[in-house]
Parts: C-alpha cells; sequence; structure tokens
C-alpha cells in the first residue's frame, strides 16, 4: 500500500445516487457537445431534448468533480477522488504535470488553491499523477467505477478545459458525449486502453470518462488525430492491425481508472 485511501463512495447531493438510462435513447437526444460556465448551474446551460433531470445529472456530476489544473504557461485537469478533512487529492494525467513549476488547481466554485505534486508513487509508465492541494470548502468527490465491462458501443460523457476555448467570465467547462469506439486487447504505451469518439481538446487531459451512471471509468488523455510522433504502439512492443489504424487515429484515447485503482491497491 502507498498510503492512499481512497473514497470510491459519492458524497454530497442526492443527483449523485445511480442513474438509469436506456443508452440508446440517451445518445440519439443528446448534442455532441455543450460548453458551460463552471460557476452556472447545468440546468440552466443546457438544452438538450432527453429527460432533463438525468441530463441536468450527468452533467452536473461532470461539473461538480472536474478541476482545471495550472502549471506555468501549461495546463490541464482532473479529477477530484478523495476528501481527508481539509486535503484534498486530485487525479490527473503525468503530461499534465511540469517538473518544478507551481500548481494552481482551480476548484468548480472558482476558486484557486496551491498544489503539491504526489513524488512517491510509482505509476509504472502510465499516464497518470496526483495532486494534493488544502481547502475549507466542501466539494464533491468522484465515484470511480470500472471499465472491465465496457462495451464497444456504450455511451461516455467526457468533460475538461480546453485551453482555447476560453469562456467570456472565465474558464469553460467542455462537457462531450459520445460512444466507445475501440477497447485493444492491451494498452498502448502510457495505459492508454479505452478508445471513445467524444471531442477532446488540448487543456482536456486529465479530466474525467463517465459512464452513464455518473461513475469515473477513466481519464482523457490523448485526443484524436495526434500532432507529432506514433502514440499506437503497445505496451509490448507490438503494433495494432492496420484494419484498425483509421479507427485508432480517430478516437481519443483514455487510462482506464482500473490502472489506477490496480496500483494505488498494492
Amino acid at each position: 500500500m502507498i498510503g492512499l485511501s481512497l473514497i470510491f463512495t459519492a458524497c454530497i447531493s442526492d443527483w449523485l445516487a445511480p442513474i438509469s438510462v436506456d443508452p440508446s435513447a440517451f445518445l440519439s437526444a443528446l448534442s455532441t457537445d455543450c460548453v458551460v460556465n463552471p460557476l452556472i448551474t447545468p440546468s440552466k446551460v443546457t438544452h438538450l431534448a432527453f429527460n432533463q433531470q438525468t441530463t441536468d445529472s450527468l452533467y452536473a456530476r461532470s461539473q461538480a468533480v472536474t478541476v482545471r489544473i495550472k502549471t506555468g504557461r501549461n495546463g490541464g485537469s482532473g479529477i477530484l477522488i478523495q476528501r481527508q478533512g481539509q486535503q484534498y487529492t486530485v487525479l490527473t494525467n503525468r503530461h499534465v504535470t511540469t517538473v518544478g513549476a507551481p500548481y494552481v488547481i482551480q476548484t468548480p466554485d472558482g476558486r484557486s488553491h496551491p498544489a503539491t505534486l504526489r513524488k512517491n508513487i510509482d505509476f509504472r509508465g502510465n499516464d497518470l499523477a496526483l495532486l494534493q492541494f488544502r481547502a475549507r470548502g466542501k466539494y464533491a468527490i468522484a465515484t470511480l467505477g470500472t471499465a472491465k465491462h465496457l462495451a464497444k458501443g456504450e455511451p461516455v460523457i467526457a468533460a475538461g478545459f480546453p485551453l482555447d476555448l476560453p469562456a467570456a467570465s472565465g474558464p469553460a467547462l467542455h462537457i462531450s458525449v459520445g460512444k466507445v469506439s475501440l477497447l485493444p486487447h492491451q494498452a498502448f504505451q502510457g495505459g492508454y486502453q479505452i478508445g471513445y469518439t467524444n471531442l477532446i481538446y488540448q487543456g482536456m487531459s486529465g479530466g474525467p470518462v463517465l459512464n452513464l451512471r455518473g461513475q469515473v471509468i477513466g481519464l482523457n488523455s490523448l485526443h484524436a488525430y495526434p500532432l507529432w510522433g506514433d502514440p499506437y504502439i503497445f505496451e509490448d512492443g507490438s503494433q495494432p492491425p492496420r484494419s484498425q489504424r483509421q479507427t485508432i487515429v480517430q478516437s481519443s484515447w483514455a487510462v482506464p481508472i482500473d490502472t489506477f485503482r490496480a496500483i494505488v491497491n498494492q
């Protein structure tokens, strides 16, 4: 064990309870993405035709557990996964972090908090990192689910703070709706193993990928059509079949939350 006792249950209000919804109806009714101001409640910004209570619940969950991370000139997103007294732990991608740079986390209420990087955890080459900050306010903690039973075509929601989509009154949370496009037999280097159709922008790395129960099943880690290199190499050094290449490149990619849980449980 590494001394990190994770909270896998939701907290705060009733909308964090599991919800039941027909996946096909949900996908057909939702727009592909939505940009909201973190300080505005979802009911004021969503315009979706599906059951409003369900829609608001999913959008509210995404909004409540997603934070913005600022580090030097760079930045990204993160997920609130633990509260111990006044100390909060945020899960994000390793590539969001910058060695030696100060970290600031902006919580859903718009407040900024200085943060520190946990350096005593070996994530075994997976694109994962933990930040911690202290705050008196009580923030929602994400419910961590599992990606073990995901199926191709299953709807998913992704959230994060794009670097190039500022809102007039501050950074905007971008919520994107899509579906699982590919689940390779092993992860790519970096731990990427969930392919999905959601539109992901630079800056959304580290933000949550949720199922329709509002549970975090992965972290946004790699957007479609990467600008440099070839990240699609499996952990054993092999390459995916050519028949899957187009789907792979067109997909966003996430590190499954199970990868994180397996590491911290040891």
